[in-house]
């Protein structure tokens, strides 16, 4: 829990559907906990005038809001003033009007087109559309880590190759892997949430036949792949990096964001420690991947 009384905290969880947070604070506060945020919760944050917004499932606010209150307590050291935290309750249809009216077709890499379900932008010769409903988990293409990843998964030889997407949310990775014709994809999550969103999403792409979900760790599965790719924050990379290693098979790829700047290093050191090779580092704003080979 917060202490010291720095952080004021408006209004009380009814159990819905959605529980948007608004966090009231200063600029510079603004840019320390909008990372924090959204490594900590795989979420993207909206700066608003008053300081900050994102959105939780309620049913997972419910067990993340002692975490929340800690990452908000932890920046008043540094803040300006007092930080303000509001929780409000979203219905669900509500959720989904206001996000189509921001959330638009995207052009990613050279080939794929990410677009929501209700858009309906015909299909043009080589391209490779994505349709994708946003909001309920991390993933619609218009993060740059998600972008990141994809364009590297157009660079991977797809033929006769299988794939492991770990921590895959909203399957848009395991989805575009199917698309570019990997033979054998496998999604995992530890958060149920986000196999039910998956599911939903690879069945809006008629992908049921070629995409395995599971609500599981990588230490649950017994086969290697010939690529794996995770983007999730560094911590987790970190404390899980013999686990996903050793589901690379020999000469393999790895892919790895969700990545910022700053921790991009400390995760390259802790794979290369893994018997990894590093190919390739990207950046696009704070973000990174990196890429190794077994």
């Amino acid at each position: 829990m917060c202490g010291g009384g720095a952080v004021l905290i408006i209004g009380e969880l009814v159990r819905k559907n959605w529980t948007r947070i608004d966090v009231a604070c200063g600029p510079q506060t603004a840019d320390i906990l909008a990372v924090e945020f959204a490594e900590a919760f795989g979420v993207s944050v909206e700066y608003i005038s008053q300081g900050l917004r994102f959105y939780l499932g309620s049913a997972r606010f419910v067990t993340e809001r002692d975490r929340l209150l800690q990452i908000a307590d932890s920046a008043t050291l540094t803040a300006e003033g007092p930080i303000g935290i509001t929780f409000s309750e979203i219905p669900d249809e509500d959720w989904s009007r206001r996000w189509k009216e921001h959330f638009k077709p995207l052009m990613v890499g050279k080939r794929f087109l990410v677009s929501p379900t209700w858009d309906k932008t015909p299909s043009t010769p080589g391209c490779l559309i994505i349709r994708i409903d946003p909001g309920r988990a991390f993933g619609t293409g218009h993060h740059e880590t998600t972008r990141l990843c994809l364009e590297w998964l157009e660079s991977c030889r797809s033929d006769e190759s299988s794939l492991l997407d770990v921590g895959t949310g909203s399957g848009i990775l395991a989805i575009g892997a199917a698309l570019l014709g990997f033979q054998r994809v496998v999604g995992i999550d530890n958060d149920p949430e986000a196999i039910e969103v998956a599911k939903e999403n690879v069945m809006l792409n008629r992908l049921s036949e070629k995409i395995s979900l599971l609500c599981a760790s990588p230490e649950a599965l017994s086969s290697s792949f010939d690529v794996v790719i995770s983007n999730i924050e560094s911590r987790t990379l970190i404390s899980m990096s013999e686990a996903i290693s050793t589901k690379l098979r020999d000469k393999g790829l790895l892919g790895l964001s969700g990545i910022l700047a700053e921790q991009a290093e400390e995760v390259c050191a802790e794979y290369k420690n893994m018997g990894l090779r590093l190919t390739g580092r990207k950046t696009a704003d704070e973000w990174v991947f990196l890429a190794f080979r077994k």
